[in-house]
């Protein structure tokens, strides 16, 4: 993905990790998100975990770079991925 093409965004996401998955849970997180070719991850953070009987519901929250068609929207096409959100980046609060 050539970045010169692509925008830089920040995302909030709710997802579901396997906890028999390979890695930590930001490899966890990578792995998902990198299912989807119109997106480059840039840097992961999580931000809570909430552990169930066969996988991990992970809040985390993203800097990934779209190509010109894809949307923050389309992350939720992806398979154990059930919430994408723009982060809001407000000016000074008053």
């Amino acid at each position: 993905m050539a970045a010169t093409h692509c925008r830089a965004t920040d995302v909030t996401l709710r997802l579901e990790i396997p906890r028999d998955a390979a890695g930590d849970l930001h490899a966890g997180v990578r792995s998902r998100l990198a299912r989807h070719d119109d997106i480059e991850i840039l840097d992961i953070d999580v931000v809570g975990l909430q552990p169930r009987l066969n996988d991990l519901t992970v809040e985390a929250e993203a800097s990934i770079r779209l190509t010109p068609d894809a949307e923050i929207a389309d992350l939720t096409g992806i398979v154990g991925i059930h919430e994408a959100q723009p982060i809001e980046t407000g000016g000074p609060s008053r």
